[in-house]
């Protein structure tokens, strides 16, 4: 039987990682592709991996253009047949950024998986062999590329436009607050449960200047000074994570209204699940009257997640005031 052909790209992150010269440095990058792949039994038997090392980075320094890279090399492969799934192995700080862009830039059947571990090599039960496992099996099952861009530890497999990280340190850490998991790895086989809704997909941006895009959060008690400072910035955009279903005190109202004349506002929530609502709350600084000083709702998008999307649309030249890429 010929066994199906993934390719890994390493990139770094705790799954890489080893002690330092003494106990005092912590761990460092350390383990590089084909030795993380060695070290997982039998994964031999469920794919030809070919593994390579791009790059040994910390994932909070991972960047656009890194991403872009990757989602181009992927589409070439996808292209040229000669791959059959796509597993990217990082650190999980921005584990779920990295899917998300992906997802937004890769339109392709083939699966692309993002995988990494919560625990490195040298603790007791490190999860990065299982999760390589696990990931190399989903992006060698053809079915998966249905579920676009998908997350993959702890056996759970999510689609990137709903996954987060929702611990520091537990191995169940990544979730999907507003849909669940779609699928699961049981008995060293991938299981698709449910086709999540795709996301908006946009062209890779040529290459040029990354917009500045500012992400705050609303909070108690907030006289809106950092909105102030932003005033007086560069800034090309804002995503701000609002209270509950998109409210924001009164104080905020003057600085969003001279900032969305000038430039994207997006409305988030800071809640970490649900939409934000449109047509529910008439007061000052509730959904309507926002959307009305012309902020552009994130539907279902949280504010890590919004920031992306407003960036690539930026980048691409598209109306960020588009209503269909916000859903």
């Amino acid at each position: 039987m010929t066994l199906p052909r993934v390719r890994l790209f390493l990139l770094g992150g705790t799954i890489t990682m080893k002690a330092g010269p003494d106990s005092a440095s912590g761990v460092v990058p350390t383990v590089d592709a084909r030795a993380l792949c060695q070290a997982v039994p039998g994964l031999d038997s469920v794919a030809y991996v070919d593994a390579r090392t791009d790059k040994m980075i910390a994932s909070g320094n991972l960047t656009y253009g890194h991403a872009f890279d990757l989602a181009a090399e992927i589409r070439l492969a996808e292209k040229n047949g000669d791959v059959d799934g796509f597993v990217i192995v990082q650190g999980t700080d921005t584990l779920e950024e990295m899917a998300f862009l992906l997802d937004c830039l890769l339109d392709i059947k083939r699966p692309v998986v993002v995988t990494g571990a919560m625990r490195n090599p040298a603790q007791l039960s490190s999860d990065g062999p299982a999760n390589i496992l696990a990931a190399v099996t989903c992006a060698a099952t053809m079915e998966m590329g249905l579920a676009g861009v998908v997350v993959v530890l702890n056996d759970d497999i999510h689609a990137a436009r709903y996954v987060s990280k929702r611990h520091t340190g537990n191995v169940g850490a990544f979730q999907s607050p507003n849909n669940g998991p779609v699928g699961r790895i049981v008995e060293g086989e991938a299981h698709l449960f449910s086709v999540p809704v795709t996301g908006p997909k946009i062209a890779i941006p040529k290459s040029g200047d990354i917009p500045n895009i500012a992400l705050i959060k609303a909070s108690y008690g907030d006289d809106g000074y950092l909105l102030k400072l932003l005033e007086t910035s560069d800034c090309d955009g804002l995503v701000i994570e609002a209270f509950g279903a998109g409210h924001l005190p009164e104080k905020y109202l003057d600085s969003l209204d001279r900032l969305a004349s000038r430039i994207p506002v997006v409305l988030s929530s800071r809640a970490g699940a649900g939409h934000i609502f449109r047509k529910t709350y008439g007061y000052k600084g509730a959904e309507i009257d926002l959307i009305k000083r012309g902020l552009i709702s994130s539907g279902i998008l949280d504010g890590l997640k919004a920031k992306i999307l407003l960036t690539l649309l930026i980048m691409s030249g598209v109306d960020p005031r588009a209503s269909q890429y916000w859903q």
